[in-house]
C-alpha cells in the first residue's frame, strides 16, 4: 500500500510539472502524537519526538492560492510510564508505531501576490501562509498491553488487539512562514496538526478513552524549489507564447491587446478604438446587419446581404414593402406569400401546408376537429389532441399510455407500473436500510427511539411520492412459539403502520401484514441469521 501511495504521489508531481507554474518542498522536521498513552493537558515529552519527512508538490490555482499534494512519513511512540498518575503508570502500557500520509491541501498565502509587482519582475518577501487539507494515513503500531491474565487479556484490551482500522481519514491544518531566498528557491518554517477519524493510531481505543480520536502533529524546515516562467505584462500569457509580451492583451488575440473589444487585435483593426464587425475590418456596422456601413444600402436599418443591407426578412428576393407577405417566403408566386401545396390555402391559413386539402379541412384532405394530426373517423379522442402514436388519445408525459388509463398521468412512467415512474435505486437503497435499522424492544413491539428516525425517512419519500402505496410486512426468526411469533410480527408491523399514520401519512396508503418466521432471508441455525430474520420489510407500489 505505501508504494501505491508513492507512485500515486510522483504520477501527480509530474501533473504538476507540466503546468506553467508549480513548485516542490521538501519537508525535514519531527513528529509527535496525542492520544491514549500520552498525558492529557500535557505536551509531549522531546524524547518522543520522531523524525518525521515529507515531500509536496504545489500547483498556483490564483494569485493566493495554492493546490498541494504531499506524501510525508513519521514515526510516533508513547507509554503510561510517563504519566503522573499511579494507576495509568501500573497500567504500563507501551507502543511505537509508523505513519505515511498522503494528502491533498488548499494553501492560502495571502502576500504572495507580493512577489510579482504588477509593473513586472520579481522580488524576494517573507510570507506567512496557511494551509487546510484531507487525506489518508496508513498506520503500523506495536502495541505492549502489559501481561494477560489467567484467562487471557480482558475484552476491551482483547478487542483492541483485534481492531484494524488502516488508513484512516486525516485532516492536516496549521501554517508556517518562508523566506525566499530567489526566484526559484526559499526556506520556510511550517507546523501543522492532523485530525485523525481513528483511535487506534497507538492501538489503545477500548481500552483508553474511546470517544476522543487520536491526533499527531507535525513541524520543521521546508526547503522549496519554484519553477517560474516569465509574464513581463502580467496577462496570463507567457512571453514565449506571447504575441505581444510588453502589452496586456487576450487570449484570441493571442496575448497581444484589442482595445474596442471587437473581436480584432488592434494590431490589424482598422478602427482599434471603435467596435466594429469582423466582416468589415473591424469598423462599425450601426444596423448590426453584418454589412459594413460603407457598402449598406440600408445603414440604419438591418437587413440582408443578398439585399445589400436592406430589409428582406424571409429571404425571398423581395423587398419587405414589396411583400405581401414579408416574414414568409414566397412558394408558388402568390404575391410574396407561400402555399407549399398548390392548394390555393395559403401556408399561413392551411393546416396541412405540405398536403393537398380541401377548404373544409383547413387545407387537409380529412376533418380534424381536435388538430392533433388524426382524422375523426379514426381518432378515439376525437374532442381531446392526441398523437398517432395513441390514436389521438391524449398522453400528456408521452410514456405510452393514455390520460384516461395513466395513474400519473403527469409523470413519466411504465405500464408496470400504471403508467407511474418506476421505484427509483437510490429509494431502494433506502427502504433496505430502513428495514435493516428499523428495532425495537427485545419481546415487544415497541418502536426504538432510532427507528423513528428512520421511520420518518419513509413519511418523506411518501410525501414526496403521492403516488407510491406501502406494504409493510413484519417478519421474527423461529424462536419460540409459532403462534406467539406471527403475533408479534403482526404487532410490530401494525406499529410502523400506527406510526407512519401518526406521522401525516394516509392510512389508505399503507398495508401491514404479520408473516411470523415463515418467510426466512436466512438460516435460524445462526445468531446472524435470525437477527436478519427478524425483520420488518417495507416495499413500495403503486395501485
Amino acid at each position: 500500500m505505501r508504494h501505491y501511495i508513492l507512485w500515486c504521489g510522483l504520477l501527480w508531481s509530474v501533473t504538476l510539472l507540466a503546468q506553467p507554474r508549480a513548485e516542490l518542498n521538501l519537508l525535514l522536521g519531527g513528529s509527535t502524537y496525542f492520544g491514549d498513552l500520552q498525558v492529557e493537558d500535557r505536551i509531549p515529552n522531546w524524547d518522543q519526538v520522531q523524525f518525521a519527512p515529507g515531500l509536496q508538490f504545489g500547483l498556483p490555482i490564483s494569485k493566493s492560492f495554492l493546490l498541494r499534494a504531499g506524501i510525508q512519513s513519521a514515526s510516533y511512540e508513547g507509554a503510561d510510564a510517563f504519566s503522573e498518575i499511579a494507576v495509568i503508570r501500573e497500567r504500563d502500557f507501551s507502543f511505537t508505531g509508523q505513519l505515511v500520509e498522503g494528502s491533498l491541501q488548499l494553501v492560502w498565502e495571502p502576500f504572495a501576490q507580493r512577489r510579482y509587482p504588477a509593473t513586472g519582475g520579481y522580488r524576494n518577501i517573507v510570507s506567512p501562509y496557511f494551509f487546510v487539507g484531507a487525506g489518508l494515513t496508513f498506520f503500523e503500531h506495536s502495541t505492549r498491553y502489559g501481561n494477560p491474565g489467567i484467562d487471557g487479556f480482558p475484552p476491551k484490551i482483547q478487542a483492541d488487539i483485534d481492531a484494524q482500522e488502516s488508513p484512516a481519514f486525516v485532516l492536516p491544518m496549521g501554517g508556517g512562514l518562508r523566506f525566499d531566498l530567489s526566484k526559484h528557491t526559499s526556506l520556510g518554517l511550517e507546523v501543522g496538526a492532523r485530525k485523525t477519524f481513528t483511535d487506534q493510531l497507538d492501538g489503545v481505543s477500548n481500552s483508553g478513552r474511546s470517544d476522543t480520536d487520536d491526533w499527531y502533529v507535525t513541524g520543521g524546515v521546508t526547503v522549496s524549489y519554484r519553477w517560474v516562467t516569465p509574464d513581463y505584462d502580467r496577462d496570463g500569457f507567457l512571453d514565449k507564447d506571447d504575441a505581444c509580451p510588453e502589452q496586456a492583451g487576450v487570449e484570441y488575440a493571442k496575448g497581444c491587446p484589442d482595445s474596442d473589444g471587437d473581436g480584432l487585435p488592434d494590431n490589424v483593426d482598422l478602427c482599434p478604438y471603435q467596435a466594429g464587425k469582423l466582416d468589415a475590418r473591424g469598423c462599425p456596422d450601426t444596423d448590426f446587419d453584418g454589412v459594413a456601413d460603407f457598402v449598406d444600402d440600408c445603414p440604419d436599418y438591418p437587413g440582408a446581404i443578398s439585399a445589400k443591407g436592406c430589409p428582406d426578412a424571409d429571404g425571398d428576393g423581395l423587398k419587405d414593402e414589396q411583400d405581401m407577405c414579408p416574414y414568409c417566403p414566397a412558394v408558388n408566386g402568390l404575391s410574396g406569400c407561400p402555399d407549399a401545396d398548390g392548394d390555393g390555402i395559403e401556408d399561413a391559413r392551411d393546416r396541412c401546408p405540405n398536403l393537398a386539402g380541401t377548404s373544409e379541412g383547413e387545407g387537409c384532405p380529412y376533418v380534424d376537429k381536435d388538430h392533433d394530426g388524426v382524422p375523426d373517423d379514426e381518432d378515439q379522442c376525437p374532442e381531446l389532441a392526441g398523437s398517432i402514436a395513441t390514436k389521438g388519445c391524449p398522453d400528456s408525459d408521452g410514456d405510452g399510455m393514455i390520460d384516461a388509463e395513466d395513474k400519473c398521468p403527469l409523470l413519466a412512467g411504465t405500464k408496470d407500473h400504471g403508467g407511474c415512474p418506476e421505484v427509483s435505486e437510490a429509494i431502494k437503497e433506502t427502504l433496505a436500510v430502513v428495514t435493516e435499522a428499523v428495532q425495537f424492544e427485545t419481546g415487544s413491539n415497541q418502536l426504538k427511539g432510532s427507528s423513528q428516525e428512520k421511520l420518518d425517512e419513509l413519511v418523506a419519500i411518501l410525501m414526496a411520492h403521492p403516488y407510491y402505496h406501502l406494504t409493510i410486512s413484519g417478519h421474527t426468526d423461529s424462536q419460540g412459539k409459532a403462534a406467539d411469533n406471527l403475533k408479534l410480527s403482526q404487532a410490530r408491523a401494525q406499529a410502523c403502520f400506527e406510526y407512519l399514520q401518526s406521522a401525516g401519512v394516509n392510512a389508505e396508503r399503507m398495508a401491514h401484514e404479520g408473516f411470523g418466521e415463515s418467510q426466512p432471508i436466512a438460516s435460524n441455525t445462526t445468531k446472524e441469521g435470525r437477527r436478519k430474520n427478524r425483520r420488518v420489510a417495507f416495499e413500495l407500489v403503486v395501485r
